[in-house]
């Protein structure tokens, strides 16, 4: 009985249902790829790229998980808001509240099982649109395999439909408890009061943030730049609990305004904007979380890289660096650079791991990626930024650290601090100075000698060397290093310009994943922005009307509903600029000390202006099309 009514209801709302129906379509698509991709991953040999390909979809799945959630949870409790009448007169003619809760649930599943079918198989599509994406980029190898089973997509159906029977039975609770003889008479008033329930849960969402943010303004950068964007989520999450409460502050301040402003038509959108405080709630929720989001994944990358190339500026002395096109640099070519013609001192570097252990029988500690030099004068080539010590020739038992990961392990200069090598073997070494640039180097610098030891037999090779000129010497430095060149072709010697030029394109390298990332979650968001706001308009039809029965002109309305959507847009700019300022200070404090982060205008613009073109061109073009219809016939629902 419920379902051919679940059936009947869907067809006869279709701007509303068309909007779900697009909000899942969507979200199957972006969970079906990550659950297919994953369950490739995790079906593929290390060879195939299994173990590469399930560490890019853990965290890009758990961000589009994320969105997904966000959106479906909004865009169908809003369906079900617009329903409360409905609903009412269902209670009204003796349904029970549990009939009406099973009727919007039936609903949901009819809605999800017709988006199955389309989203699973674009989700497909789109997983192997990535594959070949992260073929093209040397990500994973050709070989890796697109094998998956029937579980991961009904999986991804599951989850999808669960997110969406959770929101509409959290929307629907309140309405379906209504008696039925008051049902028609509370359905008829908006909702005045804000649910203490729901208050409180923003409330402790919102102190959980606050306080994950003191948190990792206090930690490293690593650690705040991993975080960013889950304390996004976070915020957001509080957002759309308190929404309602954005909406109530956000009309009663731009409702005096506009009425201020536009005397004529300004207290009519007051009236509209207090009254409707939960659609503008709703209506500015999608349109936050894309500018906040889009602002710290492109932001925080950028200030990282910032922050390390304003530190490698510093920290480099030396004229030219050595490098190999190979596996890496034999560990006598330090000293084959060291006595060319012009040279004044080399220092080889290679990359290795430790831990520096602050619990010794767990074998925990705050690690991070170390420097093994060879021997030579290391602040002749380098300037770390020494605030205690001396790291001018490092002894066989000596180790410097960063300032962050002294502070980590509460050592100090003169302290013997227990580290773990990469082969879990550990030394007992004295921390002979604490050096402050870090960023794009390593946490910890000690001899190459040492290292050796816990190759484990591997052939011990260098990353880079650095040389200094011997004064006045810089000319010869250069012409010597390009015959040796010449010599060793597999050699390659960079000067500044050259060593920054190699370091953007690792950059752009590195920041294609996160390129990719934001356009798949921003396309998401701003289909889920475009649905709620076609949704919010829609639904107002027969209001269009009945303004216009009583004397108003299609212009008229238009104007209000042109202010009505710049307040929406205004409010929720403002709201993710706030999510977004807030985590980007804090990222900013813990990498550079300031909380004032350097911003790029432009990117801030484009992102602003991007998401505020979007809704208010959305806002125009659905209500022209909503006023086409005359209002006799949209007062009937013909139209």
């Amino acid at each position: 009985m419920l379902l051919p009514l679940a059936w009947w209801t869907i067809r006869s709302r279709k701007v509303s249902f068309a909007g779900s129906f697009v909000t899942m379509l969507c979200a199957l698509v972006l969970t079906t790829s990550c659950a297919v991709l994953l369950d490739a991953g995790a079906g593929a040999s290390p060879a195939q790229g299994g173990a590469d390909v399930v560490s890019f979809v853990v965290p890009f799945g758990f961000v589009c998980l994320f969105v997904m959630a966000f959106a479906v949870a909004g865009t169908f409790s809003l369906s079900v808001q617009q329903r409360t009448r409905e609903i009412a007169l269902l209670r009204a003619i003796a349904a029970t509240p549990g009939q009406v809760r099973r009727l919007i649930a039936y609903e949901v599943l009819v809605i999800t099982a017709v988006a199955a079918v389309p989203g699973c198989g674009l989700g497909v599509l789109l997983a192997d649109g990535l594959r070949a994406w992260l073929v093209a980029r040397g990500m994973i190898p050709s070989a890796f395999p697109l094998g998956f089973g029937p579980v991961s997509v009904l999986t991804a159906v599951l989850i999808c439909g669960v997110t969406a029977e959770a929101a509409v039975w959290s929307s629907g609770r309140r309405a379906s408890r209504v008696r039925a003889l008051l049902a028609l008479g509370e359905a008829s008033v908006p909702r005045r009061r804000v649910g203490a329930i729901r208050t409180c849960l923003g409330l402790a969402v919102l102190a959980a943030g606050i306080w994950g943010l003191v948190a990792i303004g206090s930690s490293g950068g690593s650690d705040a730049a991993n975080t960013a964007v889950s304390m996004v989520m976070v915020l957001m999450v509080a957002v759309a609990l308190l929404s309602p409460w954005v909406g109530k502050l956000a009309g009663g301040v731009f409702g005096l305004l506009c009425r201020a402003l536009f005397p004529s038509i300004g207290l009519l959108v007051k009236t509209n904007l207090s009254s409707g405080y939960r659609r503008l709630g709703a209506a500015a929720g999608p349109l936050s979380l894309t500018v906040a989001f889009a602002a710290v994944a492109l932001l925080v990358p950028q200030m990282k890289w910032d922050e390390q190339w304003h530190q490698e500026r510093q920290r480099l002395v030396a004229d030219e660096l050595v490098r190999s096109d190979g596996p890496g640099l034999p560990v006598s070519a330090a000293h084959t650079a060291g006595t060319v013609p012009g040279a004044g001192a080399a220092v080889g570097a290679t990359g290795t791991y430790i831990t520096v252990l602050t619990d010794k029988d767990a074998l925990k500690g705050p690690s991070g990626m170390a420097q093994a030099v060879t021997d030579g004068p290391l602040d002749k080539v380098l300037d770390l930024g020494v605030s205690a010590g001396n790291v001018g020739r490092l002894g066989p038992r000596d180790i410097a650290l960063s300032t962050d990961l002294a502070q980590r392990a509460h050592v100090r200069v003169g302290d013997r601090a227990t580290v773990s090598m990469e082969d879990d073997r550990t030394e007992k070494l004295h921390v002979t100075a604490v050096y402050t640039r870090s960023r794009g180097f390593g946490e910890a610098v000690l001899p190459q000698r040492l290292a050796v030891r816990h190759l484990d037999g591997e052939r011990p090779l260098l990353d880079v060397v650095y040389v200094r000129a011997a004064p006045g010497a810089q000319r010869q430095l250069a012409d010597s290093l390009a015959s040796l060149h010449r010599n060793q072709p597999s050699w390659q010697v960079l000067d500044h310009a050259t060593h920054r030029a190699e370091a953007l394109r690792d950059r752009d390298a590195s920041m294609t994943a996160t390129y990719l990332l934001l356009l798949v979650v921003t396309a998401f968001t701003s289909i889920s922005v475009v649905n709620t706001l076609v949704m919010t308009t829609m639904e107002r039809s027969g209001e269009f009307a009945l303004l216009r029965l009583v004397g108003a002109t299609r212009g008229q309305v238009a104007r209000m509903m042109r202010l009505e959507n710049a307040v929406v847009v205004i409010a929720a700019l403002l709201v993710g600029a706030a999510v977004a300022g807030a985590v980007l200070a804090v990222f900013s404090q813990a990498l550079t000390g300031s909380p004032t982060p350097h911003l790029a205008p432009g990117t801030i613009a484009l992102i602003l202006g991007g998401a505020g073109l979007l809704a208010l061109t959305t806002g125009i073009v659905t209500t022209r099309i909503a006023l086409r219809h005359r209002p006799a016939a949209a007062l009937r629902g013909t139209g």
